[in-house]
């Protein structure tokens, strides 16, 4: 009896033993099943955001009136956008001559007017009507600026339509030659001064008085047809100005300068010189640009129109194109550059987003 109780003593100290070294070894090797880096912090960082074109609200191909959501919405020829301080857009629905409202979610609805009815009615944004609305631009209190025709319009957060001011058409101007005299684009600054371009001027209108940046207020004796051309404007959180000017350039207006000189600065582009090519400064060619943009470190984007073009130009005044084939009129969505119909307005949330109306959509390009 002695001698099994001493035999197994040493058995059961052999197996303390034995355990204590197996948890001393697994001690030195780590927890038990070693683990990557990777796993560690987290695992692998998500992969950063693709560049991509995409459709934010309507149908490119198919025109109509309805408010709805994302594709389910309907535009007519839509132009120009703007956006507000909480990130909703605002569209000139030209063809059908109200204003709409997208959220950031893609809800469209009419903010003014009557969709088909053409005319000029202030008041309420329920009654009101609107002859031609082509371009806005939203002010820090949520007041949307709309140029309709020969007038600026304003409709407040308070939801009422009023006429800001109106555009002189001169004497001897023949019917056919109208289409030179409306404003095409339109920008707000700070403190509510307007900038407004038509195919002859740039004006600033602050105050009911008009300042001219470069071309002339009143143009006489103008006879034979013109088309309507809009020239972009567009400003930064400096207030410095930016507007594809008289001479097909992308310049940059100083606030600073000496009033009633052409404070007028290129940036890129050459004097009336037409076409698509990329290039810095003077090498860069643009065919029309119909509306502007600015981010928040200074890059201007473009709507390059027939080109049906976004191109980026940098403060150095480097121009590359960010989406769009050359002349191409179809929108293609995907990755970058994809192709877009007919380009006519944009506009940038300072968050790496651009919207831009092409064909009858407002479509959305996150950049690189």
């Amino acid at each position: 009896m002695t001698r099994r109780a001493v035999t197994d003593t040493a058995r059961l100290r052999l197996k303390l033993c034995g355990a204590a070294a197996l948890m001393l070894l697994c001690s030195a090797c780590g927890d038990g099943i070693p683990k990557d880096k990777d796993d560690e912090d987290g695992g692998d960082p998500p992969p950063a955001p693709v560049a991509a074109l995409s459709i934010l609200a309507g149908d490119p191909t198919i025109e109509g009136t309805m408010d709805g959501a994302g594709t389910a919405a309907r535009f007519k020829s839509p132009r120009g956008i703007a956006i507000d301080a909480d990130g909703n857009l605002y569209v000139a629905d030209t063809g059908n001559f109200v204003i709409r409202k997208i959220t950031p979610a893609g809800v469209v609805t009419t903010v003014a007017g009557a969709a088909g009815t053409s005319s000029f009615v202030d008041g309420d944004t329920g009654n009101a009507r609107f002859e031609n609305p082509v371009a806005v631009a939203v002010n820090r209190r949520g007041t949307i600026y709309v140029a309709d025709n020969l007038r600026i319009r304003s409709i407040t957060s308070a939801g009422r339509v009023g006429t800001t001011t109106s555009i002189p058409i001169g004497s001897n101007v023949a019917a056919g030659r109208v289409a030179s005299v409306v404003p095409g684009a339109i920008a707000v600054d700070a403190n509510d001064n307007l900038f407004i371009t038509n195919s002859y001027s740039t004006r600033r209108i602050s105050g009911g008085d008009a300042l001219m940046l470069e071309g002339q207020s009143v143009v006489n004796g103008l006879t034979g047809a013109s088309l309507f051309e809009p020239r972009g404007v567009a400003l930064d959180s400096n207030n410095n100005l930016f507007v594809f000017d008289l001479d097909r350039e992308i310049s940059r207006w100083n606030p600073n300068g000496f009033i009633g000189v052409n404070n007028m600065i290129t940036l890129a582009g050459a004097p009336n010189a037409r076409g698509s090519s990329n290039g810095v400064g003077n090498a860069a060619r643009f065919e029309q640009v119909v509306a502007l943009t600015v981010d928040p470190r200074g890059n201007v984007y473009a709507a390059d129109a027939i080109n049906n073009l976004v191109r980026r130009i940098t403060p150095e005044g480097v121009v590359t194109t960010v989406a769009g084939s050359t002349r191409s009129t179809t929108l293609r969505t995907g990755d970058l550059p994809g192709s877009l119909a007919d380009v006519r307005g944009i506009v940038t949330d300072g968050k790496g987003n651009l919207y831009v109306t092409s064909g009858n959509a407002v479509v959305k390009i996150r950049l690189p």
